[in-house]
Parts: structure tokens; C-alpha cells; sequence
């Protein structure tokens, strides 16, 4: 990849390939500005843990927004920014560990856990319904091989769904939140488009007045969910009542997003690696494909997020001016710590390039590090775990139906995130996918 491709994160080579890009410009100098984002790139695992634990930069994003957002914009945007404000993503320090505590406490692998089963049942329901929905071509009307997007049949709904049930919202109420979620996403996550602070102003005040109404509810009649827990940090001081909707509406943004693109990128990594999507399916028959070496799926979900994490920088500011890697960081100036080139250094992960799904990648970092790690990261694997080797035995044909110019991904700077994923499946036949 050239230079100038690998400096702009929206370029079409470093949008298909932000590892790529990220070891081009490691080449060049591991601390490296960008003139393009106006932004410190970090590219080493080492800079980068330290970037994301480091009390020199800030997880505030929202005050240089407001910087930098011209005067239409930012008038468009006010209700947006002052939510955001709420997030615990976007604070640090002791009001950043307020935020976090109850969400933890509730958020525990145990609840998560809870939902394997339920979790299963979904990926078979959104399967069979994708199947239902499919047009065979070839082989009659019961036997014969279409084209489904899975990303529109699975992973976009599956992690609406499960982090709506974690949450206590209405199942039948997922695929509106999501999309006003979504919209909020494309400001949030700097997708460029010119009505979108609008749009998200918009999706801002339908998902705040959703969920007034749903904490209003468990006021009244407390149950088991996230909400429940959060109203109970109300009662106990810990948060103020627009802190519960915040860490609401940050739990279902951060619940299906980030996952959506995990579950994305990691099957166009087995689609591109046929000998390691066959590990999750040892017991189906595979004609390019002699001897099996099976993974868990524990262990397979782990590589695949190292491979191909779900983001591709976490964004920091630097709060006081200091000196990395020779050079002098100023503060107000952004830091891109590059997550993706973090789980490709050579210097931590050998062979960094090469996928291999029984590796067990100790100290990757794909969701985070430090006091922000995500809090949600046992819910993201746990979907992950179900859903690839599901997907991967249901359909032993499996293959990519993108064609010549590959998947296309979203011109993001920040997260790796897919606009659809079709791929060619055999219908009429169902193979037993077990519990």
C-alpha cells in the first residue's frame, strides 16, 4: 500500500485493509501525524497500550467536537453532544468510574452466560427465516443454492436482540432502536454525511424518551434486567435519572455495533481463509480441505478478534503536552491508538498476518485496554462463539458471493464496519448444528 493511502483512513485501501495500512506507516515511524486527520497515529502494541491507559490523554471526545463542529452543526447537534456528555465512554478519571460501577456490577459474565441458550435459538430462528426469505436458484424448488446477506439475515438483528433483552426492552421494539442507534452511529463514529447531525438530533430524542418511559416503568415495576439494576444505582445516589438513560442508550449503541462488525470482519476472514472456517465444522464434509485440526470456539472467537478487531483506533486528546516515540505531542491534538495495528505487531504476535484460529492471542487488544475496556466484551464473545460455528455447520457450502470487488466496507475512520456480506449457501438440506 502506498503512503498516501495508508495516511487517510477513508481511502479505499486502508478501509478494506487498516492492518495493512497501519503496518505501512509503522515502516515509516510507529508515532506518526497524520496531516490528513490532523492526528497522532500510534501503530505499537506497546504505544498503543500505553495510550489507553496513559493519564496524559483524555477519552473526551465531545469538548473537541464542540471545537470543531462548524456554527450550523453545532446547533444542529446541542442535545446530541450534551447526551453523549453522559456516556462513560466519553469521560474519565473518578466521573468516568461513577459511570462505569453500576454498569459493571449488572454487566456480569454470569447474566451473559445466562443467555447461550436463548442466544442459540435466535441464530437459528434469523437462519431459517433468512432460508424462508431465499430465492433458490438451480435444483429444483426444495434443494438448490441462493445468495443471503448475512449481515441484514444475522448480524446486524442477533446483537439488537440479545443486548434488548439483556436490557429488558421489548424484542418487537429491537429493530426500531436500532435503527435510531444506527443513526446516532454515523455521528458518533464519523461517518461523513452533511444532514447527519440532524439525522442523529433526531435518533437522540426518540431512543431518550424510549428509555425515560422504560426507566419510568421500572420504577414502578422493577424486574431482572440492565434497566432494573440501573434504576436501583438511582435509588442508591449513584446515578442522577439522566445518567440512567445515558448508560442505557450507551449499552445498546456499544451492545450491537461493535459486535455487528466483529461478527462482520470475522467471517470474511474464514471466508478468506477456507482452511480455518473448516476448524469450526470438523464434523462437515469439506472436498478442499484432507485433515481437520477442530478449535473451540472460545479460542477461534479470541484470533478472530485480534485478526480482524471490530474497531480500528480508539480516538484520545492529549491533555498535557509530552514526548512520544521523539516526538512532541501538543495538547488539544488527537491521538489515533490503532487497535488493529496493535494486534498485527510483530513484536508481540508472531506471524501476525497469518489467521490461525488456535493460536490463543494473549494480550490482544480488540476491545480496549485499561479502564475503558469494554464492559461488554463477554456478551460480544459469547454471540460470537454461537453464532460463527452455527452459521459455519448450517451451511458446509459456504462461500462469498461479493464478487470481483470484494466486501464493501463503510468509509469510517474509526470502527471496520461492513455494508452487507452476501455469501452463497446450499438451501433445502439442514445440517444438525447441535445445542
Amino acid at each position: 500500500m502506498d503512503l498516501a493511502d495508508a495516511a487517510d483512513l477513508t481511502s479505499a485501501a486502508a478501509t478494506r485493509d487498516p492492518a495493512g495500512a497501519f503496518a505501512t506507516l509503522r515502516d515509516q515511524d510507529p508515532v506518526w501525524w497524520s496531516e490528513r486527520h490532523r492526528a497522532w497515529i500510534l501503530t505499537g502494541h506497546a504505544d498503543v497500550v500505553d495510550a489507553l491507559t496513559s493519564p496524559l490523554l483524555s477519552a473526551d471526545r465531545i469538548s473537541p467536537l464542540d471545537r470543531r463542529l462548524g456554527d450550523a452543526r453545532r446547533d444542529a447537534s446541542v442535545a446530541t453532544r450534551d447526551h453523549l456528555r453522559s456516556w462513560m465512554l466519553f469521560n474519565d478519571g473518578d466521573v468516568h468510574r461513577r459511570l462505569r460501577a453500576p454498569v459493571g456490577r449488572s454487566f456480569t459474565p454470569r447474566r451473559v452466560e445466562r443467555l447461550r441458550a436463548f442466544c442459540a435459538g435466535l441464530v437459528d430462528q434469523l437462519l431459517d427465516d433468512a432460508v424462508a426469505a431465499a430465492v433458490p436458484v438451480g435444483g429444483g424448488a426444495d434443494v438448490g443454492s441462493t445468495v443471503i446477506d448475512v449481515h441484514q439475515a444475522l448480524f446486524a438483528p442477533l446483537p439488537a436482540v440479545m443486548i434488548a433483552e439483556l436490557l429488558g426492552v421489548d424484542r418487537t421494539d429491537a429493530a426500531a432502536l436500532q435503527g435510531w442507534s444506527d443513526q446516532l452511529g454515523l455521528f458518533v463514529l464519523g461517518v461523513a454525511h452533511p444532514d447527519q447531525a440532524a439525522a442523529a438530533a433526531q435518533a437522540t430524542a426518540e431512543l431518550i424518551a424510549y428509555f425515560e418511559a422504560l426507566v419510568a416503568r421500572r420504577r414502578r415495576e422493577p424486574s431482572e434486567d440492565l434497566i432494573s439494576a440501573l434504576v436501583d444505582a438511582e435509588r442508591r445516589g449513584e446515578l442522577a435519572a439522566d445518567e440512567v438513560v445515558g448508560a442505557a442508550t450507551l449499552l445498546l449503541f456499544a451492545g450491537h455495533e461493535t459486535t455487528t462488525n466483529a461478527l462482520g470482519n470475522a467471517l470474511v476472514a474464514l471466508l478468506e481463509h477456507p482452511d480455518q472456517l473448516a476448524r469450526l465444522r470438523p464434523d462437515a464434509a469439506v472436498d478442499t480441505v484432507e485433515t481437520v485440526d477442530p478449535v473451540e470456539p472460545v479460542d477461534a472467537v479470541e484470533e478472530l478478534l485480534r485478526f480482524e478487531p471490530p474497531a480500528k483506533v480508539q480516538v484520545r486528546y492529549v491533555l498535557t503536552d509530552h514526548t512520544r516515540g521523539g516526538h512532541r505531542l501538543e495538547r488539544g491534538q488527537a491521538v489515533f491508538a490503532a487497535i488493529a495495528a496493535a494486534n498485527r505487531d510483530p513484536a508481540v504476535f508472531a506471524e501476525p498476518d497469518r489467521l490461525d484460529l488456535g493460536r490463543r492471542p494473549v494480550g490482544h487488544v480488540a476491545f480496549g485496554h485499561g479502564a475503558h475496556f469494554c464492559v461488554g466484551a463477554a456478551l460480544a464473545r459469547l454471540e460470537m462463539a454461537v453464532a460463527l460455528p452455527r452459521l459455519a455447520r448450517r451451511f458446509p457450502d459456504l462461500a462469498p458471493a461479493w464478487g470481483e470487488r470484494g466486501p464493501q466496507y463503510q468509509p469510517a475512520v474509526v470502527m471496520k464496519s461492513l455494508q452487507h456480506v452476501p455469501v452463497a449457501v446450499c438451501v433445502g438440506v439442514r445440517a444438525t448444528m447441535g445445542p
